[in-house]
């Protein structure tokens, strides 16, 4: 618990419904026994009773922000791939099976490899590894690639073997959506280490660097990233939990468990619908084939009426959905549930059902989302990461359908933002500044791509602060800094509003504190 009240001074003060883009905000801000005591100016701050008691710190004019949320990431994957091999960079082919060759030197035989995040269209090959090329280093390992979207697998016939897998079942050893369950189960199993715990405590930590104060982690159990509510609640009754954790799970609650169990540190937030994969896969589900594989629409994970069948019972039992729709027809298929569990009444548990990342929407899905009871979830980060992949994919002209956030944000429904994390950076100031300047990271194209859909500072600050709060049932005690509210907040080094949109991409936090604790202090 807090031990003295602390008053930040000579700061400038987004409290979440302030004047837009830094204009007369709040100059000061109290915090007392782990809740927002007093904001506003200096002279109205200090007739505050605690603020007498206080520690008073001169900011010295830079920003003080409510706590960031990461409304959708994989915390517990995030965490494991911290200790894999990072295959971000790689720019062929060839270098991936350097760096893998170099990883077999440093082990023993039988230890497995797991390379993570390689982005094959980056590559001069252009194509996915296959089993045969993990096969020609002839090393004594399995070795089992992810690719960045985490829908695809590439494993060695040494570790489908071990899977208790037939090779000749995977003859390329490419492994789309759950079919690599096997081999991320044996991989499981033999990762033992340094203890889960350990792994999730440090990235918590790593987060709390860019003022992320809640994750909502998402489970995807037969994609290799479970998650589990009784870790988190263990790390918290030991005092290793240094952030809120809500999550959301890929299997229904095994009795009768309403959306918001827990407490103010660790939540069930309901079920999680995967309808279909990625769009860098080929499997993110399209209405029309794909215009570089005219073979394929992509793979729907769901027959549509069992679907919506499933999400009507849930609806009913007072669970919020969270529900994976990249492509359109993933999409047309999300609507109509949501449609039809919310003709059955309010949900018991007050909150509406989430669509999350919404990538490809077309005119007449952006119409039938206007006016529906739900909140949405979009991922700034993938296009800078993914848009020349993305026009490739779809074709330049279905490709002006994706990453559509002002259009989400005019329709007046909660928009919240997230890394999707370990697929993209931890970051929300990287997602921030993708909200704002639509590039790649060289800045192209000058001016942004379809700019008509670029955010302000003062909308993207809400992607990641009110609205993940508004979903998740926690408006007005956290994502604001308003009397009342949880002493969620990150202090910057700067003037956040005076800064380049370009700026915010590389941006660290200088102070965060969750509950009035102090969790993050650099400097």
């Amino acid at each position: 618990m807090q031990e003295r009240p602390v008053w930040l001074c000579g700061a400038k003060v987004w409290t979440g419904s302030g004047a837009p883009e830094g204009r007369d905000l709040p100059s000061s801000l109290l915090f007392d026994a782990g809740r927002v005591a007093a904001v506003g100016t200096e002279e109205q701050v200090g007739t505050h009773p605690a603020a007498a008691r206080a520690e008073r710190l001169d900011l010295k004019g830079a920003t003080v922000l409510p706590g960031l949320t990461d409304g959708h990431a994989h915390l517990t994957s995030f965490a494991k791939q911290r200790e894999a091999l990072d295959l971000g960079e790689c720019a062929s082919l060839g270098e991936v099976l350097g760096l893998l060759r170099a990883k077999a030197r440093e082990l023993e035989a039988g230890a497995w490899i797991h390379g993570v995040r390689f982005c094959d269209p980056r590559w001069t090959e252009n194509r996915l590894p296959t089993r045969q090329d993990l096969d020609s280093l002839d090393i004594p390992n399995p070795v089992f690639l992810t690719r960045v979207c985490t829908h695809v697998q590439v494993a060695n016939t040494a570790a489908l073997r071990a899977a208790g897998m037939d090779p000749a079942d995977a003859p390329d050893g490419i492994l789309h959506e759950t079919a690599a369950y096997p081999v991320i189960q044996a991989f499981d199993a033999w990762q033992t280490g340094a203890g889960v715990g350990g792994l999730v405590e440090a990235a918590c930590r790593d987060y709390l660097r860019f003022g992320v104060t809640e994750v909502h982690t998402c489970s995807a159990l037969e994609y290799g990233m479970g998650e589990s509510l009784g870790l988190f609640q263990s790390l918290r009754r030991q005092g290793r939990l240094p952030l809120r954790v809500l999550l959301y799970a890929d299997t229904p609650p095994s009795w009768e468990m309403q959306s918001g169990f827990g407490d103010d540190w660790v939540r069930y937030g309901g079920f999680k619908f995967f309808l279909d994969g990625s769009l860098g896969g080929r499997t993110a589900w399209l209405s029309t084939p794909y215009a570089d594989d005219p073979s394929t629409c992509g793979v729907p994970n769901h027959d549509p009426d069992e679907m919506v069948e499933k999400a009507v019972a849930l609806h009913r039992g007072g669970v919020q959905m969270l529900i994976h729709a990249i492509g359109d027809a993933a999409l047309d298929l999300a609507i109509r549930a949501v449609r039809e569990a919310n003709a059955q009444g309010p949900n018991p548990c007050g909150l509406p059902h989430r669509l999350n990342h919404v990538m490809i929407c077309r005119d007449d899905q952006l119409e039938a989302l206007r006016g529906m009871d739900l909140a949405l979830d979009v991922q700034p980060s993938f296009l800078p990461s993914d848009l020349a992949m993305a026009k490739t994919r779809l074709g330049e002209e279905r490709a002006r359908w994706g990453y559509r956030w002002r259009d989400f944000v005019d329709l007046g429904v909660p928009v919240s933002a997230s890394s999707d994390s370990p697929v993209e950076p931890i970051s929300p100031f990287r997602g921030m500044w993708s909200a704002l300047c639509r590039t790649e990271a060289d800045g192209t194209p000058a001016g942004g791509w379809c700019p008509r859909q670029s955010l302000s500072l003062d909308q993207a600050l809400r992607l990641f602060t009110v609205n993940p709060a508004r979903a998740a049932g926690e408006e007005g005690r956290r994502g604001v800094l308003h009397p009342g509210a949880w002493a969620d907040l990150s202090i910057l080094d700067a003037d956040l509003f005076s800064l380049p949109p370009e700026a915010l991409r590389d941006l660290e936090v200088r102070r965060t504190y969750v509950g009035g604790e102090l969790r993050h202090s650099r400097g």
